[in-house]
C-alpha cells in the first residue's frame, strides 16, 4: 500500500501546541457553562416583593455565560480535531494549520492554539527518501571510478596512468 504521508520530520510542535490549546479551551468552556448554570440556579428563584422575576443583570448573565461557553466548547473541539488531522496527514499542513489558526482566534484556543496554527502553516515536510533540507547530503553525487586498463599479458586490471603492469612488468603503452 502506498503511504503518501510518510515524512521524515513530523509537525510535532504544531500538533502539541494546538492540542494543548484546544484542551485548555475545552476546560475554560466547561467552566463558563458551569458558571452559567450556577448563576441560573442561584438566581432563578429570586423574586421581588410583588412576585415578579426581576433578575436584572443576572437574567442575561447566565444565558450569556452558557452561550459563550457552548461556542468555546465547539471551537475547542474543532481545534483538537484539526490538530489530530495535522498529525495524521502532515502533507496537508496548510489546510489544517489555517483551520487551527481561525478557530483559535474566533474561539478560545488562546495563544497556544494560535502559535500551533502558525507553526503548522510554516511547516516544511520532507518526504521519506528525499534529500534532507539541512546538513550534509546523504546521497552525494556518484563517485567516479578511476579509469583502468587490462594488462594484455596477465589480464590484471591496472590504473590507466600506470606505464608498466605491477603484476608482470609488461609495458602497457
Amino acid at each position: 500500500m502506498y503511504q503518501q504521508n510518510q515524512v521524515q520530520n513530523k509537525p510535532t510542535a504544531a500538533y502539541v501546541l494546538s492540542l494543548v490549546g484546544g484542551i485548555i479551551g475545552l476546560l475554560i468552556s466547561l467552566a463558563f457553562i458551569g458558571l452559567g448554570a450556577l448563576a441560573y440556579f442561584a438566581f432563578s428563584s429570586y423574586t421581588d416583593y410583588y412576585g415578579y422575576y426581576d433578575l436584572g443583570a443576572f437574567g442575561w448573565g447566565w444565558g450569556t455565560l452558557v452561550g459563550v461557553g457552548a461556542w468555546m466548547l465547539i471551537t475547542s473541539i474543532l481545534v483538537i480535531v484539526f490538530a489530530g488531522k495535522l498529525k495524521a496527514n502532515p502533507l496537508e499542513h496548510s489546510k489544517w494549520g489555517a483551520l487551527i489558526l481561525i478557530f483559535s482566534i474566533i474561539g478560545v484556543g488562546g495563544l497556544l492554539g494560535f502559535i500551533g496554527g502558525i507553526l503548522a502553516l510554516v511547516y516544511k515536510p520532507i518526504l521519506v527518501g528525499a534529500q534532507p533540507q539541512y546538513g550534509p547530503p546523504q546521497y552525494g553525487p556518484p563517485q567516479q571510478q578511476p579509469a583502468t586498463n587490462v594488462c594484455p599479458q596477465c589480464g590484471r586490471i591496472v590504473q590507466a596512468n600506470e606505464r608498466f603492469c605491477p603484476n608482470c612488468g609488461k609495458q602497457l603503452y
